[in-house]
């Protein structure tokens, strides 16, 4: 009975899931990447990605790219070039573009937040 009511839940829920942003997986296969950004999580809202490094490393260099399922030119991206710590939190804004070689932000307004996909590109580990 219990499993019922839990999988009806899901069922009622699944809906409001769907309208979210997405984290794509991580899907390389080398070692080194795959072990530095072990212990890694992120969150986006409102146009800032929070980073909280619960890994082994210290980060050097860590870069998430935000796409968009509804418009194929969107293109966001969030650095964090003077890197991370172990245990260290920290948060910066999501910059959009359209299109390639286009320097122009787009404002956030103008971005369906429910349609982006988030993927962690780049992690280098702090010498």
């Amino acid at each position: 009975m219990n499993k019922l009511l839990i999988f009806s839940l899901f069922l009622a829920l699944a809906p409001l899931a769907a309208k979210c942003q997405t984290y794509l997986p991580i899907t390389s296969t080398n070692k080194t990447f795959l072990a530095t950004v072990k212990g890694i999580s992120y969150t986006y809202k409102n146009g800032v990605v929070t980073v909280k490094n619960n890994g082994q490393y210290n980060i050097g260099e860590l870069r998430i790219s935000a796409t968009s399922t509804v418009d194929k030119e969107l293109y966001g991206v969030a650095l964090f070039e003077d890197g991370l710590d172990k245990g260290q939190t920290l948060t910066t804004t999501v910059y959009f573009t359209r299109g390639l070689n286009n320097d122009r932000e787009i404002p956030l307004k103008q971005i369906d937040q429910k349609k982006l996909e988030f993927s962690l590109d780049k992690a280098t580990r702090a010498q």
